[in-house]
């Protein structure tokens, strides 16, 4: 397949800036590219999960596999399960369009995700409201995290947190802890404070890769 390498990075880089993606998913992203290249850009490029973990150090199979499936759903990858025990087949949707179809490459981690995620909440909590009223709010309280105490947060909101950055979620919570105690940090809702500290720190990230990679090239 002819691909511009140098493109595609620069269009990838300039897409994220309007999109939302873990930093996970876009160190996937820019490894499993790399290593596409490396291959002679194939149709499809087959590697195995272990492989990929490799790529980007992560510990956790779950992980790795949540960041995939953040590309597929983003229409950045699409897949092609492996027969007989064999490792998946991967193919990139390219920026250039030139093997993109229909409307697949539009952000899709939304309206897929997002709906269902959405609907089933909604009428689980309707449903445990009805039958619970007193446990349902008791999900609102806050808990003190952190060693000082600092952070707020509710039960689900940990656990959010846990589900979406499993590998970081107790360092997350320790320097927002010792940036209130430290520093005088105040933040009327600390939730939404950890969002905003790791969208930019995915973005510095983001960057940081960009930059050191066309380093490499020129």
């Amino acid at each position: 397949m002819k691909v511009n390498f140098v493109s595609e990075i620069t269009a990838f880089y300039r897409w994220l800036k309007s999109r939302h993606l873990s930093n996970n998913a876009q160190l996937l992203w820019f490894h499993l590219f790399c290593y596409w290249n490396e291959a002679g850009f194939p149709d499809w490029l087959q590697v195995d999960t272990l492989r990929m973990m490799g790529m980007v150090q992560m510990k956790s199979k779950n992980t790795l596999i949540r960041a995939r499936d953040e590309l597929i759903n983003a229409g950045l990858l699409t897949v092609a399960k492996g027969k007989h025990k064999a490792p998946n087949k991967y193919q990139f949707v390219l920026f250039d369009g030139s093997n993109r179809c229909g409307s697949n490459f539009e952000p899709q981690t939304g309206s897929k995700m997002g709906s269902k995620t959405g609907s089933k909440t909604g009428t689980e909590t309707g449903r445990l409201y009805k039958l619970n009223q007193t446990k349902a709010n008791s999900k609102k309280e806050k808990t003190a995290y952190g060693e000082f105490g600092n952070v707020l947060l509710t039960i689900d909101e940990v656990a959010k947190l846990q589900a979406d950055h499993p590998d970081s979620w107790e360092e997350l919570i320790r320097r927002l802890d010792i940036g209130k105690e430290s520093k005088g940090y105040q933040y009327s809702n600390d939730y939404a404070a950890l969002l905003t500290w790791i969208d930019k720190d995915e973005r510095e990230k983001t960057e940081q890769a960009f930059q050191e990679l066309m380093a490499d090239l020129y």
